[in-house]
């Protein structure tokens, strides 16, 4: 089957219908929580793009299984690197009964604990793109949700557009409630040596130890415990969260199938049991990440392409094969960045030529990379990246490999 663009409509992209034309708010009945009696869960804000969302889920679904709830994954929301003004649940991509077997961390989504109909939904999206402006149809709906300040979000840190624009799909305004006294056996790390560079205020919570011990010591009967962070969380322990929920939480079949489709697609000679080279070149704004820093610094975040192919040679000589294919997933605009990917031979993935968002809906090209990257026989990332670093793990778990990396030191120059 196919995976080439039509020239039709995308059926995901409908014509908006006006619902509320002729209807008034007090016929559109409030959202309405669904919870089982007895269940304590946990919830959380996502945070940035894709995968720093995947990142706050691991984290809190580790957070979930200390503390003994069943956790609540929101959807994932649409962020500064997209203008879908959407949201799709994480099950259109990962198998969550799966991670629960695996995991043992029992999981539903916000969906099914806070549905919402057509007209509230609309009405969501509409309060999300009118942003700070007065709706009153979203006013009249909205309901006010308790929310534990972490790692200061909600306190002395505000909130970002991600979750910003959750809780105006979702019809609620988080109420920031300060978290309990830290427990006197804490261990109270030095901030600079857990890597806190954000965030001043000691009576913060920015580790997860911390946040678990405040909220055992200080049993909450309350039955949804709903973060306003996770993402930032430091774990000095180790990668606690990656191993016990990040690993489990695997592809669907559906996902790596259509990943399999493409890459038959973009690399024909592959075959069905063909290996590849898979490269994630990260451009777009990661370079604020090192703006400060020196030029030599600032080769971790916008390598030279030329150290890619320096990669990959070596990548090829570990495989013993000359010819090894080479798949990139890249964010770079750049018709030069392009144009040397081509002369290199490399294929490079564009989803706007693909059905990928009419079969996966609209966060599918960015998490098809991810699976492409994933299960590469030799995988080449980028200093600096989230998506480098989520598929490095995989990479690890999944397939014991290591990922190789493109040099980020200066040109070699021989001694005259």
């Amino acid at each position: 089957m196919s995976v080439l663009r039509q020239n039709k409509q995308d059926p995901l992209k409908l014509e908006k219908v006006e619902l509320l034309m002729n209807i008034s708010a007090a016929e559109i009945p409030k959202p309405r929580t669904i919870s089982r009696p007895g269940t304590r869960y946990l919830s959380y804000m996502p945070y940035a793009g894709l995968t720093n969302q995947f990142m706050a889920l691991e984290k809190a679904a580790y957070l979930a299984k200390r503390l003994n709830r069943t956790l609540v994954i929101p959807p994932i929301i649409s962020n500064s690197h997209d203008t879908h003004n959407t949201n799709q649940r994480w099950s259109d991509f990962f198998d969550l009964e799966q991670f629960t077997e695996l995991s043992g961390i029992p999981a539903v989504e916000w969906s099914d604990l806070r549905p919402l109909s057509q007209e509230q939904a609309y009405i969501g999206r509409q309060k999300a793109e009118l942003k700070e402006r007065s709706y009153d149809l979203w006013d009249a709906l909205v309901e006010d949700l308790p929310c534990q300040i972490v790692y200061g979000f909600g306190g002395s840190e505000a909130l970002h557009n991600t979750e910003l624009t959750f809780a105006r799909q979702f019809l609620f305004r988080p109420r920031f409630v300060a978290p309990p006294a830290r427990d006197p056996k804490t261990v109270v790390y030095d901030r600079a040596t857990i890597g806190v560079k954000d965030n001043s205020n000691m009576e913060d919570i920015v580790t997860i130890d911390d946040l678990v011990d405040r909220y055992t010591a200080h049993e909450d009967k309350e039955p949804m415990l709903f973060l306003s962070h996770s993402f930032k969380l430091k774990d000095p322990i180790g990668p606690r969260s990656w191993e016990q929920a990040g690993q489990h939480l695997h592809f669907r079949r559906k996902v790596n199938e259509y990943a399999a489709r493409l890459l038959r697609h973009r690399i024909p000679e592959l075959g069905l049991q063909g290996r590849y080279i898979a490269i994630h070149i990260r451009r777009g704004d990661i370079w604020q990440k090192c703006r400060t820093a020196d030029a030599d610094a600032m080769m971790r975040c916008v390598t030279p392409l030329g150290h890619y192919a320096e990669a990959v040679e070596a990548a090829r000589a570990l495989a013993q094969e000359k010819r090894l294919p080479v798949i990139v997933a890249t964010d770079s605009k750049s018709s030069e960045d392009h144009q040397t990917i081509a002369k290199l031979g490399w294929r490079r993935l564009n989803h706007e030529l693909y059905i990928t968002e009419q079969e996966l809906g609209v966060f599918g090209p960015a998490l098809v990379d991810a699976a492409i990257l994933a299960n590469a026989d030799y995988f080449i990332g980028t200093y600096k990246s989230t998506m480098t670093k989520v598929a490095a793990e995989r990479q690890k778990s999944w397939h014991q490999r290591e990922t190789l990396y493109p040099r980020v030191s200066p040109s070699w120059v021989p001694p005259s």
